[in-house]
């Protein structure tokens, strides 16, 4: 066993204490650091979710629709301002209200070939949304423009006869509605029609 001499020992004390201010002095820089570090990280964060990271979801268009249905003319869809809507990827779906009772559940979706831009103009013609072709009459739906449905392709019940179509007589004064959907079933303008003569 090795001796130290009072005078060692006493140097050892000096330069151990020596070594543990330092290591003292180091502790609070580096967690001063670390926090500023956080700080900075999390900063960046908020201020790209509150500017706007890239955003992939899908927007749906902003729409006021007005609807009116006569059973001899037929229906008018009129963009009243707001987005314009692409026609390739919409769907226009008339559904019953409860003012036919029993029958409000009922829903048909009309086929993008037999609306028009033109009244009295042909299902499928280059004035319809989709063409006889199959390639697209009419590409976009903008404010101000209005959308023709014949009353012949209203779908609704198929013959007038039936209680629940827009076309028989007893419903003149009901209401139904008229929607604007993607493909993928996401309605993004909605507006009720009347049944007139």
């Amino acid at each position: 066993m090795k001796r130290v001499s009072v005078k060692n020992k006493e140097a050892c004390n000096k330069k151990s204490s020596r070594l543990n201010i330092g290591n003292e002095a180091v502790s609070p820089v580096v967690g001063v650091m670390l926090m500023l570090v956080v700080t900075i990280i999390t900063a960046a964060i908020v201020s790209g979710f509150a500017g706007g990271l890239p955003d992939t979801t899908y927007k749906t268009s902003n729409v006021a629709l007005k609807a009116t249905y006569s059973q001899t003319n037929g229906l008018t869809i009129t963009n009243m301002g707001g987005s314009p809507v692409g026609t390739s990827n919409t769907v226009i779906i008339t559904r019953l209200t409860d003012t036919f009772g029993d029958n409000e559940h009922l829903s048909w979706t009309i086929d993008p070939y037999d609306v028009v831009t033109k009244r009295g103009q042909e299902a499928g013609s280059s004035y319809a949304w989709y063409t006889n072709s199959g390639s697209s009459g009419k590409n976009s739906f903008e404010a101000g423009d209005a959308a023709y449905v014949a009353p012949v392709y209203m779908q609704n019940g198929m013959e007038s006869a039936n209680t629940f179509s827009v076309n028989n007589e007893s419903n003149v004064g009901k209401e139904f509605w008229v929607e604007l959907s993607d493909r993928s079933g996401m309605v993004f303008a909605k507006t009720r029609a009347v049944i007139t003569k």
